[in-house]
């Protein structure tokens, strides 16, 4: 039943463990999971991706009730084109051996299996003409000699039939990210994403990539032991709500200058002096660049608190100065943070936060005047 999937996707014993160890190493994979999240995030539709279980990349239909999974094996080859030869080589178990093992083990909600490269799959196709003008091939369209040699490679030597309907589900493709330039290509793909989705702000797109990149590989090279569905989603997954969140950490209401211009008058006009001000300019931009590090869980942790502080103290009004707002948050986390951060970069992240949100306005009038 659908309801269940995700219960024995997680139980299910995994094929292998050294994937997650040597994906240190493919960044490739990485950018096109990147790429994959844009196009699925751009459809404003649910979906779950999980990293290095049971397949390379494997993506659901939902987060909360999937029906159907499509699995990914993601190759790349430097020159040459993949043959049906290549993908069914047997040394310990073929790339197309290991995708089918998916449909053996959920023959009821894998989807598609899914090879895909940098390179095309070169063949001949049923009706004569070759795959390697095509971008995307099914198992239904290669000649009936290279369907022979997939299927007695990869189903069980005892099985007495041909399960059709599994070997139906394989696919190749060759995708759009070069071997060469593949990390340039992922942040265009950004670019467009923002300009399409979000035309009104203005993101930093290398510090977008990095922050995505990032969070990507942690949960990709995340090694333990997946005992239950929560830790499958808390350590090797990414849902929509997730990265409509790690969106929102990068995208700016209001530009750096802007909000730092904002910053700067506050300061100002409560009497900071011009050295305690560069000084807080300084960790400001530290602060800034480290809150966009999702793999930095203590800070991350960091920010947080500040956030439930300044709504804390938001929700009350009775402070009426930043000043007195820095010194009732910092007093309140402080002592969880005193030896990882200085006063200055505390007073940073508070002031960043608090403007942010907004909250200060409410508390300086002469400050809400000018900021209009």
């Amino acid at each position: 039943m659908a309801g269940d999937f995700l219960e024995s996707f997680v139980n299910k014993p995994v094929r292998e463990s050294s994937g997650s160890r040597s994906s240190n190493r493919f960044d490739y994979q990485k950018d096109w999971s990147l790429c994959e999240l844009l196009e699925l995030h751009s459809k404003r539709t649910d979906y779950l991706m999980v990293f290095e279980h049971h397949d390379d990349i494997v993506v659901f239909d939902s987060q909360f009730n999937p029906s159907d999974a499509i699995f990914y094996q993601v190759k790349t080859k430097a020159s040459g084109n993949w043959t049906v030869g290549a993908l069914t080589k047997d040394d310990d178990k073929s790339i197309l051996g290991k995708l089918y093992d998916n449909h053996l083990s959920f023959p009821d909600n894998a989807k598609y299996l899914v090879f895909t490269s940098n390179q095309p799959l070169s063949a001949k196709l049923k009706n004569g003409t070759k795959s390697i003008d095509m971008g995307f091939v099914t198992f239904s369209d290669l000649s009936e000699k290279d369907k022979e040699k997939i299927q007695s490679s990869i189903e069980p030597k005892e099985q007495e039939y041909s399960d059709f309907e599994g070997l139906k589900k394989i696919r190749t493709e060759k995708n759009e990210l070069r071997l060469s330039d593949h990390t340039a290509i992922t942040k265009g793909k950004l670019v467009e994403f923002f300009e399409d989705l979000h035309p009104e702000n203005e993101v930093h797109i290398s510090l977008v990539y990095k922050t995505f990149f990032d969070e990507i590989r942690r949960k990709t090279n995340f090694e333990n032991p997946i005992g239950n569905v929560p830790d499958l989603l808390r350590h090797k997954s990414i849902v929509y709500s997730d990265f409509e969140n790690m969106i929102g950490t990068v995208i700016k209401k209001r530009s750096d200058g802007e909000l730092w211009g904002e910053a700067s008058s506050l300061l100002s006009s409560e009497g900071f002096t011009f050295l305690d001000i560069r000084l807080i300019r300084t960790n400001w931009l530290e602060y800034v660049i480290n809150r966009m590090d999702v793999s930095d869980e203590m800070h991350l942790k960091f920010c947080e608190n500040i956030r439930n502080e300044v709504c804390k103290i938001d929700a009350d009004g009775n402070l009426t100065s930043f000043k007195d707002i820095a010194e009732s948050i910092s007093n309140a986390i402080i002592g969880k943070y005193v030896d990882d951060y200085n006063n200055e970069y505390f007073n940073a992240a508070i002031l960043y936060e608090v403007l942010r949100d907004d909250p200060v306005s409410a508390t300086n009038k002469e400050f809400t005047e000018e900021a209009k």
